[in-house]
């Protein structure tokens, strides 16, 4: 099973529990739930480049820096807004521009169901390739706006204590051990 179905079926089969109906119930009955009508809007994105201050110098082998260029990513749907964000530290070769510049080319407009995430995360890929720190930044901001219309945070729609999850990703810069702790 791909990840996106896993997160799909997942997510409308935690919808399903939480309600006791079918998935398709399900969605419908958590929209309305949360007092919103669901079907009539499209979706909206916009982003805007932000300049992220590090709290410390940021060394790895390669460089230094004070701080990371990010891209702010809203999805909105019927007055509800997700947020995601492109973060993109040098070494991974992307820019404010070139998100910016591929950010532009996405027409969300054509969509009218936050809930088909698969089409709508399928037809993100398929602009072009690479782009990664801005397809990741929609694709946080589609999850973070479902998990709203939803009314429930995505770690319990998983079913997952977040006591219990471990970090999964984090770069130790070069420092002193003070800092880097």
């Amino acid at each position: 099973m791909k990840k996106r179905d896993f997160i799909k079926y997942g997510g409308l089969a935690a919808g399903a529990i939480i309600t006791g109906c079918s998935s398709s119930a399900a969605k419908e009955s958590m929209i309305i739930r949360s007092g919103k009508k669901g079907g009539s809007s499209t979706l909206k994105l916009s982003f805007r480049p932000y300049e992220l201050q590090l709290k410390h110098v940021f060394t790895v082998a390669s460089n230094s820096r004070t701080t990371t260029p990010v891209i702010l990513t809203e999805v909105e749907y019927d007055g509800v807004i997700g947020y995601g964000e492109a973060s993109m530290p040098p070494y991974l070769g992307e820019s404010h521009a070139s998100v910016t510049a591929f950010l532009s080319k996405v027409s969300l407009e054509q969509f009218s169901d936050p809930f088909l995430t698969e089409d709508i995360l399928a037809y993100i890929d398929g602009i072009m390739p690479g782009n990664y720190a801005a397809k990741a930044s929609v694709d946080i901001a589609l999850h973070d706006l479902t998990g709203k219309l939803i009314g429930e945070p995505w770690y319990r729609i998983w079913g997952l204590n977040p006591e219990k999850t471990p970090s999964t990703s984090f770069t130790i810069g070069i420092d002193t051990a003070e800092v880097v702790k």
